[in-house]
């Protein structure tokens, strides 16, 4: 077999070695640098599983269930799909964002991932792996496939499913004529299966089929090599079509592109005002006018008796009697004022681009009203004006790494002393020279996470507080 293609028919089972080969047959059409995984993780095939699964807490391996890819994975470009949904599985750090996953959050995980891939692999040799496995006339089996014609003529099903099953659909596989789709939130899918569950019971239609071993614990503790690893494969991942996002990477450089600024949720804007609070501090050096601020001063005289009037010791060692005192009396004035201020970083990297148009929204009223200064960052740190939030105007390479960050706080704005992060949380491990200097300089950051996109996992070295706000998008 030379380049892609199909499985060759054998009696007996799949090695590791002919997976190995395989997935580097399927790289010249791809776009991720598999190599590398495959130097890192062993392949390993077993029956204990369904489907596959990476395990990563140790050495890491890749397991994959030989039935399975002989009966769902002739093509190798269908085994690269089913390798690719275990590494987002990894990278996007599911089982660390809820405390307890039910069936209904892994559907939702694998419904978003198996999005995703379609909606960047559309290309013919690809199709046909998500659809065999589900069903398009069940639900929630229609969830984790592209409805049937899609993605020229899609037929979206009006009567399966609990209602609002069919928007959901077109925010995973939109229309041709679409251009820019937001995927749903986690949450939106939960809503969506707990209102079937009330209305029909529990696995009402069956079980459907999701991929990799959700069983098990295997991406709670990652091995950081094997997770730096794929977080530097993810930085080539391009930013699909959606609100917000340019076609780009994390390594060519900084592209501009537009979201659209969305509403966000009073609750989450209630709980972001309190960390704010927290975290003013003093903009040294510049000063703003307050009109007429009430001061109290020795004004006038009167025939009280005043024993804050300091003239009145000397006029009597003088020999001068009088009855008239000099009086407090409080009057209006204009003074300076230090200009207090946040410091904020946004992050605008791709894992961001789901909640960054109600995460703009969340800023503009602080930027507006100069309580904020608002800075945009993923492999660089740029300003954020006013007029770029109002606008949805960012700047951004795609990938993420928090080292731009300390960077910028230690050289750049070396006055500011409290920091707020509002990011997903998939910034990179912070290196420990910077961890040492923003401790040196008693620099604090306060991190914030959107309850749609959380990982804590690295900020959990170097935040001095993590705050989750509730969902952006109002219920």
């Amino acid at each position: 077999m030379s380049g892609a293609g199909y499985l060759s028919t054998a009696n007996s089972d799949p090695t590791a070695a002919d997976v190995t080969r395989r997935l580097l047959q399927a790289m010249p059409a791809a776009t991720f640098e598999l190599e590398g995984f495959t130097r890192l993780a062993q392949i390993r095939m077993t029956r204990r599983i369904p489907t596959a699964a990476v395990e990563a807490k140790y050495r890491p391996q890749l397991l994959i269930n030989p039935d399975f890819i002989q009966t769902y994975c002739q093509r190798d470009e269908h085994l690269f799909l089913l390798v690719m949904h275990e590494l987002l599985h990894v990278l996007l750090a599911h089982t660390s964002m809820y405390t307890m996953l039910t069936k209904a959050h892994n559907i939702a995980f694998d419904a978003i991932i198996n999005a995703r891939l379609s909606r960047h692999f559309k290309e013919p040799i690809y199709r046909g792996f998500f659809e065999r496995l589900n069903s398009a006339d069940q639900f929630p089996h229609l969830l984790l496939r592209p409805p049937e014609g899609w993605p020229d003529n899609p037929i979206y099903p009006t009567d399966v499913g609990p209602l609002g099953t069919e928007r959901i659909l077109k925010q995973l596989y939109p229309l041709p004529s679409v251009k820019r789709q937001r995927l749903p939130f986690y949450s939106e899918i939960l809503d969506l299966i707990k209102q079937d569950q009330r209305d029909r019971g529990q696995n009402a239609d069956g079980e459907p089929t999701l991929l990799g071993d959700h069983e098990s614990d295997g991406y709670d503790e990652v091995d950081e090599t094997f997770a730096e690893a794929v977080e530097r494969m993810a930085e080539d991942w391009p930013m699909q079509t959606g609100k917000s996002g340019p076609a780009g990477n994390g390594t060519k450089g900084t592209r501009e592109w537009q979201v659209d600024p969305q509403k966000s949720s009073y609750q989450a804007r209630r709980v972001f005002a309190n960390v704010l609070r927290r975290s003013v501090g003093p903009e040294r050096g510049v000063l703003r006018k307050r009109e007429r601020a009430p001061l109290s001063d020795l004004i006038g005289n009167g025939v009280l008796p005043n024993a804050r009037d300091r003239l009145m010791p000397a006029r009597r060692h003088l020999g001068v009697n009088g009855v008239l005192w000099t009086q407090i009396n409080t009057y209006k004035a204009r003074i300076n004022h230090e200009s207090v201020r946040a410091h904020v970083y946004l992050d605008v990297s791709a894992s961001m681009r789901e909640v960054l148009p109600y995460l703009v929204h969340l800023l503009i009223p602080y930027v507006k009203q100069q309580r904020a200064s608002v800075f945009q960052f993923s492999t660089k740190v740029e300003p954020l004006s006013l007029q770029q939030l109002r606008q949805g105007n960012i700047q951004s390479t795609g990938g993420t790494a928090i080292q731009c960050v300390f960077r910028h706080l230690l050289n750049d704005a070396p006055r500011v002393k409290r920091a707020v992060l509002v990011t997903d949380g998939q910034v990179g491990r912070a290196a420990a020279n910077y961890k040492q200097q923003l401790a040196a300089k008693g620099i604090k950051i306060h991190a914030v996470l959107p309850a749609e996109a959380r990982n804590d996992r690295f900020l959990k070295e170097f935040a001095a507080t993590i705050t989750v706000l509730p969902p952006v998008v109002d219920a």
